[in-house]
C-alpha cells in the first residue's frame, strides 16, 4: 500500500511539472545520430532540448544550440552537461566564441514534446535508488553542480555500477534547476 501511494505522489508531481514547461519544446528521446547536409553527423544525447525547424515525412530537421570544445557540445560554458559529439567536418554555425548551433536531419519518432517519455523511466529509477534511506529531494532544488557533488558521496550507498551511474546522474542534471528543464514554481 504504501509503494502505490508513493508512486501515485510521484506520478501527480510529475504530471503537475510536465504541464508548465514550454508545451514548444522537444527532446531527444533517446541517444541518436543527427545527420548534417554534407553526410557528416553528430551524436546526441538523451534530453537534449531540439528546436523543430522543418517536418519531412518521417525525419525533422532540428537545430540543437551548445556550447562547443574540441568535437564536444555541452549545455553550458562550464561543460556541465554533454549534448554531442560531432563527426570532424560536421557544419557547425558559430553564434559567439564557444557558442555553436548544430543543424541537421533525425528521425521524428526520436523527439517528444512529453517529458514523461523522455525521463520518466530515469525518474522511477531516481525514486527507487534514492529513496531508500531517505525522501529524495526535488531535483529541480539543485544545480548540475551541486547534483555532482551529491550523487558523488551518495553513489557508494545506492551500489550503482558505471551504467546506472551515468544514466542517473544524467537525469539528475538535466532536470536540475540549471538543466535543459526549464519548470515554472
Amino acid at each position: 500500500m504504501k509503494t502505490i501511494i508513493r508512486n501515485t505522489i510521484i506520478l501527480l508531481a510529475l504530471l503537475g511539472s510536465l504541464f508548465q514547461v514550454n508545451a514548444s519544446q522537444n527532446f531527444i528521446y533517446q541517444d541518436s545520430v543527427l545527420k548534417g547536409d554534407n553526410g557528416k553527423t553528430a551524436k546526441i544525447f538523451v534530453g537534449v532540448p531540439v528546436t523543430i525547424k522543418k517536418e519531412m515525412g518521417k525525419n525533422v530537421k532540428v537545430s540543437i544550440k551548445g556550447y562547443m570544445f574540441g568535437d564536444e557540445v555541452y549545455s553550458s560554458k562550464t561543460k556541465e552537461l554533454l549534448v554531442a559529439k560531432v563527426q570532424k567536418g560536421f557544419n557547425v554555425n558559430k553564434i559567439e566564441k564557444n557558442e555553436v548551433e548544430l543543424i541537421g536531419t533525425l528521425s521524428k519518432e526520436l523527439t517528444s514534446s512529453d517529458l514523461l517519455d523522455v525521463w520518466g523511466e530515469h525518474e522511477e529509477f531516481y525514486f527507487e535508488m534514492c529513496t531508500q534511506c531517505h525522501a529524495g529531494p526535488e531535483v529541480n532544488h539543485h544545480t548540475m553542480m551541486e547534483w555532482e557533488a551529491v550523487f558523488g558521496t551518495m553513489r557508494g550507498f545506492a551500489k550503482l555500477d558505471e551504467e546506472e551511474a551515468s544514466y542517473l546522474l544524467r537525469y539528475l542534471k538535466a532536470n536540475a534547476s540549471d538543466g535543459f528543464i526549464k519548470v515554472k514554481h
